[in-house]
């Protein structure tokens, strides 16, 4: 089994809520979940370099990677998408930005085109009330963590 190494960033705005993708299948519409930005590592990067790289692609938005807040957590994830199964273990950092963007799909690979269809920003309290599949568990925390400007001492293993 081939482990995907990934790096994703809990993205706040001044407000405190947090930019999610919104994302489909491509092979059942009705599979419909929200997200945090990141995706997979390029030969040599840090987990850092990963994320900082992942935000400028999807969103336009540019950072150092020292910037990042974190590691915040860290998952393995199982992913079933477009009728194959992805093993993915992924790092979470966290950004407060307060620079306006719109996706930055130019750089996006075919498949990132077809199956986001779209982003916004969430509060928590949305969050919490939402019957919408979102990831990762515990975002509200992460959110807590990214608003304290606080990594914790060993990152969080979200399921």
């Amino acid at each position: 089994m081939k482990i995907r190494t990934a790096a994703r960033v809990v993205l706040l705005n001044a407000a405190g809520e947090v930019f999610l993708l919104h994302a489909r299948d491509l092979h059942d519409d009705s599979r419909r979940w929200w997200l945090t930005c990141g995706g997979g590592a390029e030969m040599g990067e840090t987990p850092q370099q990963t994320a900082a790289r992942e935000l400028a692609e999807e969103t336009g938005l540019v950072c150092e990677p020292a910037e990042l807040l974190g590691p915040l957590a860290t998952r393995r994830a199982v992913i079933e998408f477009t009728e194959r199964t992805l093993h993915q273990d992924e790092v979470f950092f966290g950004l407060v930005s307060e620079d306006e963007f719109d996706l930055a799909d130019a750089v996006w690979t075919e498949v990132e085109k077809r199956s986001i269809v779209g982003g916004r920003w969430w509060s928590q309290d949305e969050l919490r009330r939402t019957t919408a599949t979102v990831y990762p568990s515990r975002l509200t925390e992460l959110m807590d963590l990214v608003r304290s400007g606080t990594a914790p001492a060993v990152p969080l293993v979200l399921d």
